[in-house]
């Protein structure tokens, strides 16, 4: 089965209702879910003690207090009881389709994968009765009003448990521009299947503002905490590591080759980035920019 972990936000306002019906949604989405909290937010209180949940307030931060991948991930695969572990930001709400696409992709798959994708956004602020048939109706939502995110990231990241070793992952932040970027260019640079579930199933993303934060949005170039997880990116690649670098996508219960979504200028720019350390590779690839076939 499955092990979710995430952090909150303080359960105040919208963020109440949203990550209150994530939280509920991924504990129905299949039979032995297992879930755990990080982190001290205000309002985590009502899961103590519930089935399935499990709170933990020790999380390295960084000097602002924003939580550390690195150790969640760790954490996550030490605590779980699970073989397989996911990632995923408290506002997303997951269907039973999600548990169902991961299983079979674990039990094709085994070891060596990171499993990602596109989500949905909807306008979405009341309590899911979930004794209803809560996923018929969300998913005529979503056909009726949603939005296709942009493909520059991911909010989820499911994969083996033990995959991750001390070290392995920086010190990066969750909620900070390019962490899912790196999360992404890691897989493709050990090897592992990076597989884009966006094809098959539908992650949808309750809408919300920013108020949380303490200060304003601000870009991935204006963003100082955004910084530092872009620098453990190479230097020109900082951000090309989207869902178009998938080398997999998973669609009608299959694990096929993804091709940059049918771009070629976008497919040999990351083959011959990932292995640019390689002689032949060298040469190949600075062919490819005297014929200006990558930049």
């Amino acid at each position: 089965m499955i092990t979710y972990f995430t952090t909150t936000k303080d359960f105040k306002g919208l963020a109440d209702t949203a990550q209150e019906n994530a939280i509920r949604s991924w504990l129905c989405s299949v039979d032995g879910a297992e879930v755990i909290i990080f982190g001290e937010s205000l309002g985590l209180d009502r899961f103590q003690g519930q089935e399935g949940i499990i709170l933990h307030p020790e999380i390295k931060t960084s000097q602002e207090g924003t939580p550390r991948i690195d150790d969640m991930f760790l954490k996550a695969q030490s605590f779980g009881s699970h073989s397989i572990c996911c990632f995923i930001n408290a506002d997303i709400i997951l269907t039973k389709d999600f548990p169902r696409s991961i299983l079979s992709i674990n039990e094709k798959t085994r070891a060596k994968y990171l499993i990602v994708g596109q989500r949905d956004d909807i306008q979405f602020n009341h309590l899911i009765d979930f004794e209803l048939d809560w996923e018929l109706s969300l998913k005529q939502l979503v056909e009726e009003s949603g939005r296709r995110h942009l493909p520059t990231g991911s909010d989820f990241f499911a994969f083996p448990r033990g995959q991750y070793k001390p070290g392995d992952i920086p010190p990066l932040l969750v909620g900070r521009g390019g962490w899912d970027l790196w999360m992404i260019y890691y897989g493709r640079k050990q090897q592992f299947k990076v597989i884009d579930l966006s094809p098959t199933v539908t992650v949808i993303h309750q809408d919300h503002d920013y108020t949380h934060r303490k200060e304003i949005f601000l870009s991935y170039l204006q963003d100082a905490e955004a910084q530092k997880n872009l620098q453990h990116i190479p230097s020109g690649e900082t951000f090309i590591y989207t869902l178009h670098a998938c080398n997999y996508h998973f669609r009608n219960n299959e694990l096929q080759r993804n091709y940059a979504r049918g771009n070629l200028r976008k497919f040999l720019t990351y083959e011959l980035n990932l292995r640019r350390d390689r002689f032949v590779f060298k040469k190949i690839r600075n062919l490819a920019k005297k014929i200006h076939l990558i930049k």
